[in-house]
């Protein structure tokens, strides 16, 4: 009795990539095959990475690039994400699979570089588009992964992200 072959290749960057933008974009499917294929895990943290470390203006006009900004970005993500996670009633999937989602949304963090060429009256409703995207992508995983309606979705998605966000500003 011969078994059968079972295909080990780990999917390549630019397939992640594709795949993450698929979801970006509201794909189901996509969504499903992030949850399900934890291949593609070291490719996310390797474009999530990439992704902070990109050069941004702020609302004030200036570039905002700098190590310690970085690694405030990917805390504060990283907080938004576990929050998430804690209250999530679903936990069929794990903290990976929930983890390797919301990383592959950060590929939408490229169109920041729009940033860069607006002038300073656009960019702070450019980035309350770009920031409603993510909760939107945010609140559609949420509901799908927590077979939950979308108002619970979105109340559960806004105060995770209004604690991880306000918080630091009031201690």
């Amino acid at each position: 009795m011969k078994r059968k072959k079972i295909n080990t290749e780990y999917p390549s960057l630019l397939k992640t990539i594709k795949l993450a933008f698929s979801a970006s974009f509201f794909s189901e499917k996509g969504l499903l095959f992030l949850l399900l294929n934890n291949r593609h895990t070291f490719n996310l943290i390797t474009v999530f990475l990439f992704m902070t470390s990109l050069p941004v203006k702020g609302l004030d006009g200036k570039i905002a690039y700098s190590f310690g900004h970085i690694i405030e970005t990917i805390l504060l993500t990283l907080f938004f994400i576990v929050f998430l996670f804690l209250l999530s009633p679903n936990k069929k999937f794990g903290f990976l699979a929930f983890l390797r989602v919301f990383m592959a949304y950060e590929c939408i963090d490229i169109f920041a570089l729009i940033s860069l060429v607006l002038p300073t009256n656009f960019i702070s409703t450019f980035y309350s588009l770009h920031i409603g995207w993510y909760l939107a992508l945010a609140v559609f995983a949420y509901s799908k992964i927590n077979r939950a309606n979308y108002v619970y979705s979105t109340i559960n998605v806004l105060l995770a992200f209004f604690i991880v966000n306000l918080l630091p500003a009031i201690l």
